[in-house]
């Protein structure tokens, strides 16, 4: 390799690395306390003590990784933060403050915030997930799962197994550096794998309105969004179509997410007649069938996702004026 193309990769990894945004931030935390956590089992007075306070907060700050990897959004990051935050504080105090009160409260909410975060970033990799994403996502994201289950289940079975402090301090030490080298690892993969954004909708086409007006005729002749077991699979048969055209329609032309979204709006509009007429006298389950939803709590989630409130507020409410 020549010392030009060195260099290349060496500008290229410094970039990847660059702090840039939340992942990158959060993993150069992480990076830190993650090393220090590590260090502090190895030395021993103030040294010690000043590597623990920074590094007991290792768990939350490996949360907020774990977080970024696989949640893009950044409108509820800053609540997170303040979790990781109690996890760091308090073992900060707890490792600080003599024992007395204080230190006993500061060690039971380290406790508490740190189980927290541990389970958090089991469940992480949950967010998102979906049958389509791409098969190195799926693979990603089942090998983040396994191997933290192998690292928190060899951690605390190594401690319940150790004969003294001298072997706890080394099975910490060695579950800190596994650690910090798998979040290494994930980040650099999601660097070079970013998550899909939201795909912006695309205009739609003639085709596109043909087939809406088509779509719009079968609803209104034949009233298919009465039939609970209806899928777009059938709409798509109904009308010799392919299932991704049918759903391209919807999105594009008639403005819905996909395909139930535009099925359980007709529907909750038929309910909402329904729900407001005085001389109506079914009750909510009997509406619900009605209006084509095989059961009382499907058709409670979409009818509050479509009006913002309950049915059973919407027909008191409609009812009164």
């Amino acid at each position: 390799m020549t010392s030009a193309t060195t260099s290349d990769a060496s500008i290229t990894g410094l970039r990847l690395w660059r702090p840039r945004g939340r992942l990158q931030v959060h993993a150069a935390i992480a990076t830190v306390s993650f090393v220090f956590y590590a260090l502090s089992h190895f030395v021993e007075g103030h040294a010690a003590t000043a590597l623990s306070v920074i590094g007991v907060g290792a768990c939350g700050w490996a949360w907020l990784v774990a977080r970024a990897l696989f949640d893009s959004a950044e409108h509820d990051a800053r609540w997170a933060r303040v979790v990781a935050l109690i996890v760091a504080v308090s073992g900060g105090l707890s490792v600080l403050v003599p024992a007395g009160v204080v230190e006993r409260v500061a060690d039971n909410v380290y406790a508490l915030s740190g189980s927290a975060a541990l389970l958090l970033t089991f469940v992480e990799p949950f967010q998102r997930y979906a049958p389509d994403l791409p098969t190195v996502e799926k693979r990603f994201r089942f090998a983040f799962v396994a191997l933290y289950a192998v690292l928190v289940g060899v951690s605390v079975l190594g401690l319940r197994a150790s004969a003294g402090a001298a072997q706890d301090d080394l099975v910490k030490s060695a579950c800190a550096v596994v650690g910090l080298a798998a979040v290494l690892v994930a980040v650099w993969f999601r660097l070079r794998h970013p998550l899909a954004a939201k795909a912006a909708r695309r205009a739609p086409t003639d085709d596109d309105a043909r087939l809406a007006e088509r779509l719009k005729r079968l609803l209104a002749d034949e009233a298919i969004d009465s039939r609970p077991e209806l899928k777009i699979a059938d709409v798509a048969a109904r009308l010799g179509e392919p299932e991704y055209r049918v759903s391209q329609s919807i999105s594009a032309a008639l403005g819905f997410s996909n395909f139930n979204r535009w099925i359980n709006h007709h529907r909750i509009a038929r309910a909402k007649a329904l729900l407001a007429s005085p001389d109506e006298r079914r009750s909510i389950l009997e509406i619900a069938f009605d209006c084509g939803f095989a059961s009382i709590g499907p058709f409670n989630r979409a009818f509050r996702d479509e009006v913002g409130t309950t049915p059973r507020a919407y027909r008191s409410e409609t009812r009164e004026r």
